[in-house]
């Protein structure tokens, strides 16, 4: 099989399964923060590992997104990966100082879990910029639903609903994406 024909087929694969895969991403995502931001409500300590292992996920699931799309364009990985990892790095090493900030009582354990996910969302929101859109969209998510915690804590309804309006509308931009870059390829 030539260069050519696998490329194509490739791209093919990509382009009909890749939206499926990329929203189950996104939903995973979105899943392991409302999960977080349930433990962070009800642990003391337990939440900080779980949050621990959201940004080591994310930063997992960033680094490989964006692997494949830099291997499919034939794009250098070095400089890549090694920019992401210090971005990651960089939001475990702020987390550290919230942390010991929440241990020696300078701010309360609530905010200290406010802070996290704004930190999280920021995070996301800057690898969105610079390495993959999804995580943008992930970050954007992770604000609001900050937003809508914060201040419709004693309005739990309206709070998933707002979550649940967040998530179509983040799927809605995903797939109508995802068409345009069909449509521009010829696929559909």
């Amino acid at each position: 099989m030539n260069e050519n024909a696998e490329s194509s087929s490739v791209k093919e694969t990509n382009t009909s399964t890749g939206w499926k895969l990329q929203f189950g991403v996104l939903c995973g995502m979105l899943m392991l923060a409302l999960i977080g931001m349930g433990l962070s409500q009800a642990l003391e300590q337990s939440a900080w590992w779980y949050w621990l292992f959201v940004v080591f996920t994310y930063a997992a699931l960033g680094l490989w997104r964006s692997t494949r799309k830099a291997k499919r364009g034939g794009h250098g990985l070095k400089n890549l990966i090694s920019r992401e990892l210090a971005h990651w790095a960089v939001l475990l090493a702020f987390l550290g100082v919230l942390a010991v900030l929440e241990r020696k009582e300078i701010i309360s354990r609530e905010s200290s879990s406010d802070f996290a996910l704004l930190l999280l969302a920021f995070s996301c929101c800057l690898a969105g910029i610079h390495f993959d859109w999804l995580l943008l969209i992930m970050g954007v998510v992770l604000t609001v639903m900050l937003v809508a915690m914060a201040t419709l804590e004693q309005y739990t309804i309206v709070l998933w609903l707002v979550m649940i309006v967040v998530t179509v509308a983040a799927a809605a931009f995903f797939y109508l994406k995802s068409n345009r870059g069909r449509a521009a390829d010829g696929l559909d």
